[in-house]
Formats: structure tokens, C-alpha cells, sequence
């Protein structure tokens, strides 16, 4: 399933990605986890770094994450190998815009509810990047829908 979402903001980028590139501060600005346990961390190269992880999620479940971070390209990339799902989440700053993507699988209850989940997926998206941005309520109102 494809979830996409964007906001325009008005800080500073640099501070965002500083916000985004902190993969500790993950449940701060992605309520829908609950916890983020680093197993390990390792250099990758010159501005990338890659996380394992295991997560909690606060609907439930558990899993275990690849988190990439891309100082160049000032992406986060995660990868779900394990639980209520699994695929990617991307969340990228652009300039003054920041954009994510969804592409993932739900398993189990989530996958007979998941019209309701993805709904739920793009809303908890919106305000991530609302806390993100540090604009409060922006997201509501600058909020596109990417086809």
C-alpha cells in the first residue's frame, strides 16, 4: 500500500533534517511508535548511517527496523523487515518542503483493517511532519495529497 504525504514549513532545513537524521528521537515525532531500541549503528559512509533496531508500536505489535539516514540527500529511510507490517517509509526534506512515502504490507488484524489503517498511517504521517517541521497545525492546511 502507498501512503504519501507533504507540508510545506518555514524553518530552517538544516534544523529539520537535524530533527529527521535523529533516529533515537523517532517515537518524538512518530507517535505511532511507541519505543525504538538501537541494537546496533554503523558508518556507512561519508553523511549515511544505518540503525538496527527493534521497535514497539503504540497500536500494538512489535518489529525489527533498518533506519539509513543521507546527510547529501537529507533522506531517512526505513525498512520494516518484521511485525504488523512490513516495506519502506522515506521521509525526505526538499528545500522548504518536506515530503514522506509509505510503501509497505500490512500482516494479521491490520491487513483485514488496512482501508482503516492507512487512513489512520496518513493522519499520524501529517502530524509527524507537523512536529518535524515545528509548525503545529501547518500540516492541516498546506497538506497535499501525491498521487
Amino acid at each position: 500500500m502507498l501512503i504519501q504525504e507533504g507540508l510545506e514549513f518555514d524553518g530552517d532545513p538544516a534544523v529539520v533534517w537535524e530533527r529527521l537524521s535523529d533516529v533515537a528521537r523517532i517515537p518524538e515525532f512518530w507517535h505511532g511508535t511507541k519505543s525504538l531500541k538501537i541494537v546496533r549503528r554503523e558508518a556507512v559512509g561519508p553523511g549515511k548511517e544505518t540503525v538496527n533496531a527493534e521497535t514497539k508500536f503504540a497500536f500494538g505489535g512489535s518489529g525489527r527496523v533498518e533506519v539509513t539516514t543521507d546527510a547529501q540527500t537529507k533522506t531517512l529511510l526505513l525498512r520494516y523487515l518484521s511485525g504488523p507490517f512490513t516495506g519502506t517509509q522515506k521521509v525526505w526534506v526538499q528545500g522548504r518542503r518536506l515530503e514522506a512515502e509509505w510503501d509497505i504490507e500490512f500482516h494479521g488484524f491490520f491487513r483485514i483493517a488496512s482501508g482503516r489503517t492507512a487512513g489512520h498511517f496518513k493522519s499520524g504521517t501529517a502530524h509527524a511532519l507537523e512536529r518535524l517541521s515545528a509548525n503545529p497545525g501547518r500540516a492541516e492546511r498546506q497538506q497535499t495529497m501525491l498521487k
